[in-house]
């Protein structure tokens, strides 16, 4: 979704080549092994990634276009899929989810491939929907998106990340009928996996924030205490995000007109990371000039408070109203500006 999941691990394909396909296929896998690279300390990854993603992408969707039925041909799929460039208007993106979609379709269906191959490219398919979630806008769609992941475990119970599509299954249901993604959660937590039943457990008791008092304090990134009994009377956006999400990243100039729209009429943000390099987190934010406070324990997806608050998926968005109240745990980033106002009105 608009929210960034954690990588599929890329493996399980056949990397044969032959003549001309041996010499196009070679330079698809150098840069896939350069896409592959970690950025240096301090630079931020987004940037650093942009021009990776777009040479692997090409080369990939150039060897697929010239050699479909080659061995490599659906690593290609995959590695065109996984690099697709989703920061355009959402009506463009839309427009590429189908294209891909069809893409797969007809490919999988002319070129068969092993149960772990055509698995491992739905699920990214399927993440590259998750990560656009901002194109979800009424409840039967969240409901619709819910019921492609239940199909897609259904079909492909292997899939390597089957507890977190599980627990984002049971938020997009939670957006389509609280009640439903309750129940949802229910069952989960009784399941015979220790993982799935903890995951389910946690993200029950975030679910039943809604309503509720928000008793939340730490220390921020300047050392500064940070408490939201001290902020009673302002609405607060907390912004679970990351330098190195490319999602956060687009949607940070949205968050930012946000603030200054309604700084001065009682919004303060309050900002989690799960960077774990802090100086590309800094960097970040002096280019950006972010100025609200930021957690930081460089733990990544094991943050403190990520863990504590079953994040699954970033960006996420909650709002705090003035009386310290938790009005919802997914806040829609089309609706922010809309939402926010209607809050500090109150």
């Amino acid at each position: 979704m608009r929210r960034h999941y954690l990588l599929l691990a890329l493996s399980g394909f056949a990397l044969n080549c032959f003549g001309q396909n041996s010499s196009d296929w070679s330079k698809v896998a150098e840069l896939e092994k350069q896409r592959q690279e970690k950025p240096p300390a301090g630079e931020n990854a987004v940037e650093f990634y942009a021009g990776r993603k777009k040479a692997l992408h090409d080369a990939a969707a150039d060897f697929l276009a010239k050699h479909p039925d080659d061995a490599n041909a659906a690593s290609a799929l995959l590695w065109k899929i996984d690099n697709t460039d989703f920061s355009g208007p959402a009506e463009q993106r839309t427009t590429l989810l189908a294209n891909l979609s069809s893409e797969m379709d007809a490919f999988l269906k002319d070129h068969p491939q092993p149960k772990a191959s055509e698995t491992e490219i739905r699920e990214t398919l399927l993440y590259c929907y998750l990560d656009n979630d901002d194109l979800i806008h009424t409840p039967q769609q969240a409901g619709d998106l819910a019921t492609k992941i239940g199909q897609f475990l259904a079909d492909y119970p292997q899939a390597e990340n089957r507890v977190k599509l599980q627990i984002v299954q049971s938020s997009l249901l939670l957006k389509a009928d609280q009640s439903k993604g309750i129940a949802f959660l229910e069952q989960l937590s009784k399941d015979s996996n220790p993982e799935l039943v903890e995951a389910a457990k946690a993200a029950l008791s975030k679910a039943r924030l809604v309503g509720a008092k928000l008793d939340l304090s730490f220390v921020d990134s300047q050392g500064q205490p940070v408490d939201l009994n001290q902020l009673s009377g302002k609405v607060v956006l907390i912004d679970f995000w990351a330098s190195w999400c490319p999602d956060c990243v687009r949607e940070m100039p949205q968050v930012q007109q946000v603030y200054r729209t309604f700084e001065s009429k009682g919004l303060t943000i309050l900002g989690i990371s799960l960077d774990k390099d802090r100086r590309a987190m800094d960097n970040f934010i002096a280019k950006h000039l972010i100025p609200w406070p930021q957690y930081f324990d460089g733990k990544g997806w094991k943050n403190d408070l990520v863990t504590k608050y079953s994040v699954h998926e970033i960006p996420e968005m909650w709002i705090i109203n003035k009386k310290g109240i938790v009005e919802t745990t997914s806040a829609d980033i089309t609706q922010l500006a809309s939402t926010v106002e209607r809050l500090v009105a109150e």
